[in-house]
């Protein structure tokens, strides 16, 4: 099998240090995306998948508290894994109806979105170790009301996105320009002054006022 994970390093050579991305996720339905989809060709040692059997390989991505987790799932071309192919495009919305002919389409696939039961799956590895992994073990239907745990996620990255979003400043209003003062305010505003002669009294009164 060739991928870029089976490439080897050599002896003397440089590599770019990685962290284990590995998040095992609690039982639940969640969410989820289809992140990469490759088609290939079995070829493998189990009892139960012939050798040459077409199937997709699906990285399912998960959004979670924990963090982000990718399921990898394969979805075999074959007539005993019908169920699993009209489960898996039923789920992410495609047009299949139980007893009806139905031709997938594989180019929408990447990207889709749906809702599927995540269990935590036990096994023993090659060197006789135990190990955990997350495991679909089936796909909803877009009108099935089961919530997803995940689903509190997306809305807090929603809510953190419109949080950080730049402020609009708020818009001031123009200045009224001030009016001239004249003589012909009203009583609030200010008299002019009289000028000043010789006919006022001493006490500041007009001509001839007693």
């Amino acid at each position: 099998m060739n991928n870029e994970n089976n490439e080897f390093l050599q002896w003397g050579e440089g590599f770019t240090a990685q962290e284990n991305e590995f998040v095992l996720l609690d039982e639940g339905v969640y969410n989820f995306t289809v992140a990469k989809m490759e088609k290939k060709v079995y070829d493998g040692n189990s009892t139960k998948i012939p050798n040459g059997c077409p199937y997709a390989e699906l990285t399912i991505q998960v959004e979670s508290q924990k963090g982000t987790a990718n399921i990898k799932e394969r979805l075999y071309l074959m007539k005993s894994m019908l169920w699993k192919l009209t489960q898996f495009f039923a789920g992410i919305g495609q047009p299949v109806v139980t007893g009806q002919p139905f031709t997938p389409n594989w180019s929408t696939v990447i990207g889709s979105k749906g809702k599927a039961e995540i269990t935590q799956h036990h096994y023993t590895n090659q060197n006789g170790d135990d190990r955990t992994n997350n495991q679909i073990s089936r796909y909803l239907k877009p009108q099935d009301p089961t919530p997803a745990v995940n689903a509190n996620v997306a809305n807090q990255q929603m809510n953190q996105g419109q949080m950080n979003q730049p402020q609009m400043p708020f818009p001031q209003q123009p200045q009224q320009p001030q009016q001239p003062m004249n003589g012909q305010q009203g009583q609030q505003g200010q008299q002019p002054q009289q000028p000043f002669n010789g006919q006022q009294g001493a006490n500041g009164g007009q001509p001839g006022a007693f």
